[in-house]
């Protein structure tokens, strides 16, 4: 995994004062979730050197989780993506019922059901017991930021942190700013990202569905027009985009790609298909 380092975005270059220092392994986090991503959001912790909390209500549920945890780090080890011992790996994770097994961590991610009520309830157990300057990340992928952190006690230090699954092994990761989330804080979580093996994005207004979200359902939206009018079958439209946006989308995104193919080109293309 990759050292800590100032990462270059825009205004939102980060000083050095700012990025969390030391190694991970002096860097306890917690995750809130023992669902699927909840498990690979671990590993990834786990991979990068974090001692880890896992939180649950109730374990008697979960008791398949530190093995499916192993799993995903022999995965990871398969891949060449890690080159540490997953058994080693294993001895930093703790599982708990205990909100109060929080208590030391730098950063506490939450991943549970997408219920306002229940996440506000966990967030202010949660405050109750972490350190003043401890991050507080959502891996919502519906609710705003400015929401969740409207009733907090410090609503600056909530942050979301929207990943993709598999969480252990994809790059993917959007940070997202809400209305009170202070520079600082999304600062921190930018830089700690990158040890994590993640190339992140950072949404600087809160907007629901953030980057890929609002992009990829605008291309469902579409394609599911294109069916509905009778432009062409699910099978052609399929067929299309995995031929063409599936070719090149793995190594530019649209504004690099239409930059090598020529702008005035999709311009032209824009005016005439939408009558701009």
């Amino acid at each position: 995994m990759p050292r800590y380092d100032i990462l270059p975005s825009g205004r939102y270059l980060i000083p050095r004062r700012l990025v969390f220092r030391g190694d991970p392994n002096e860097i306890p986090a917690g995750v809130i979730g023992l669902g699927l991503m909840g498990h690979s959001i671990i590993a990834c912790l786990l991979a990068a050197g974090h001692p880890v909390i896992g939180l649950t209500r109730k374990l008697a549920r979960h008791r398949g989780t530190r093995r499916r945890i192993f799993t995903l780090l022999r995965e990871m080890q398969r891949e060449r993506l890690l080159n540490a011992d997953p058994a080693r790996l294993m001895s930093g994770l703790t599982l708990s019922e205990d909100v109060g097994a929080l208590s030391r961590c730098s950063i506490v991610i939450e991943s549970i059901i997408e219920d306002l009520a229940v996440k506000r309830d966990t967030y202010r157990a949660v405050e109750a017991v972490i350190p003043r300057r401890a991050i507080i990340g959502s891996n919502t992928s519906a609710i705003p930021v400015s929401i969740l952190q409207r009733d907090a006690i410090h609503p600056d230090r909530f942050v979301g942190i929207h990943w993709d699954e598999p969480a252990h092994i994809t790059r993917f990761l959007e940070i997202i700013a809400g209305d009170r989330t202070s520079k600082k804080s999304t600062q921190q979580v930018m830089a700690l990202a990158q040890t994590w093996g993640k190339e992140p994005s950072l949404v600087r207004r809160d907007i629901r569905g953030f980057i890929t979200n609002r992009v990829s359902y605008a291309m469902f939206r579409e394609a599911c027009s294109l069916v509905d009018s009778g432009v062409a079958t699910v099978e052609d439209v399929d067929r299309s985009l995995r031929n063409d946006i599936g070719w090149w989308i793995p190594f530019a995104g649209p504004f690099r790609y239409i930059d090598l193919m020529g702008v005035e080109g999709y311009y032209n293309v824009m005016k005439e298909s939408f009558r701009i």
